[in-house]
């Protein structure tokens, strides 16, 4: 796997605010992809330090790399680009609670609507 296979995916996954991918918004760039062995790891930035979707950001992001390619990522924010970042990595990390806002994200539409094919 290469990092453009990954941007490729991530060109797909619009911000749930604005209608453009995490890619265009610049919130993954390929300087955010790490290969450690075999963990590939992805950190991103959101729009701001306050973004009231950086959490569902990250969902979408480790949601669709996951689904393509059919293994796990670790997905977190990048150091200091968020004021919640404990809050938010804990989210991507912990299984249940990932679980828990994936279905709230399909239930609500979101996932369909921000992860186009």
């Amino acid at each position: 796997m290469e990092k453009s296979e990954i941007l490729e995916v991530l060109k797909r996954v619009c911000d749930p605010e604005y209608p453009l991918s995490v890619v265009e918004l610049k919130i993954v760039e390929e300087k955010d992809i790490y290969f450690e062995g075999d963990k590939i790891r992805i950190e991103f930035t959101p729009t701001t330090p306050y973004c009231p979707m950086g959490g569902i950001i990250g969902v979408l992001i480790k949601y669709a790399l996951e689904n393509k390619f059919n293994r796990e990522f670790d997905v977190k924010v990048k150091a200091g680009a968020h004021v919640q970042e404990a809050v938010l990595n804990e989210l991507l990390s912990k299984k249940g609670k990932y679980d828990e806002m994936t279905q709230r994200l399909k239930t609500t539409g979101i996932l369909e609507r921000c992860i186009t094919a």
